[in-house]
């Protein structure tokens, strides 16, 4: 009798198990913990859309006045409190007075190309502008997207159909902005002012480190004055083990365009 429990214990978790791994959207949510079970160390919000909701992770600034906020796409394959930069870079952000939402962006599988993921930028933009919204409601000083991967390049189009007083800066984490049919993407012409660092490791994915170049000749044909690209030597892709080297990056670049930006206003 035990063994007949037992086993069918066993072949129900299985069932359960396999479930997970064959779809990604429950996969990302037991991953990430949407349920409240998860250490998500912030708040679960909820955010609509045309096309219905979805949920967020916000991670309220821990000291001092605040910075501004920051909203963080994560790439395909990843997740809204994925262990590889986006969790490191919502939680040290936070720690260095910056409010962060994390949104949970449609499931996709790592292992699809860029143009797949290019697919979903409608649904995507739609996500980042309810983002916005709701941080907007807090009213930040500074508005601050940080892009993974290849929503790097979603978001750079989003980029350039907002205003300076929408959005203050820009922060691509090795974002190779190139689809398929394409090529490199270079930086839209609309908003040149815009304040845009290309950030990657030193051993990026091949992708990420052979466009390098373009990516840097793309913005000085645009005539970006703004632009850095930055490389973070001896960092590996995903940045293991460096993600406090990731975060120190960003947040002085970030404390640079914001004194700059005061000092001009």
């Amino acid at each position: 009798m035990i063994r007949t429990v037992l086993a069918t214990a066993v072949f129900i978790l299985l069932i359960l198990s396999t479930a997970a791994l064959s779809n990604p959207v429950t996969g990302h949510r037991q991953r990430i913990g949407l349920s409240g079970t998860g250490k998500i160390q912030g708040e679960i919000v909820k955010l609509q859309t045309k096309a219905g909701s979805f949920k967020a992770i916000f991670r309220e600034h821990q000291r001092g006045k605040a910075r501004g906020a920051v909203v963080l796409l994560h790439d395909q394959g990843s997740n809204a409190n994925s262990n590889e930069v986006i969790r490191p870079l919502r939680l040290g952000l936070a720690e260095s007075g910056w409010d962060t939402l994390s949104l949970q962006l449609p499931a996709a599988y790592r292992g699809n190309d860029a143009g797949a993921w290019q697919s979903r930028q409608t649904v995507i933009n739609e996500r980042l502008q309810a983002g916005l919204d709701w941080i907007e409601a807090r009213k930040p000083p500074n508005r601050v997207i940080v892009a993974l991967g290849d929503s790097g390049a979603i978001a750079l189009t989003f980029a350039a159909t907002r205003t300076p007083e929408q959005l203050q800066a820009l922060v691509l984490v090795s974002s190779p902005l190139a689809s398929a049919e394409t090529g490199a993407v270079p930086p839209p012409l609309q908003q040149r002012e815009l304040p845009i660092l290309d950030l990657y490791a030193e051993r990026d994915h091949p992708p990420v480190t052979a466009t390098a170049t373009e990516r840097r000749n793309a913005a000085a044909k645009a005539g970006y004055e703004d632009y850095r690209q930055r490389v973070l030597i001896g960092a590996a892709a995903g940045f293991h083990s460096q993600e406090d080297s990731l975060i120190a990056a960003i947040r002085a670049w970030l404390a640079n365009k914001i004194a700059a930006a005061a000092a001009g206003r």
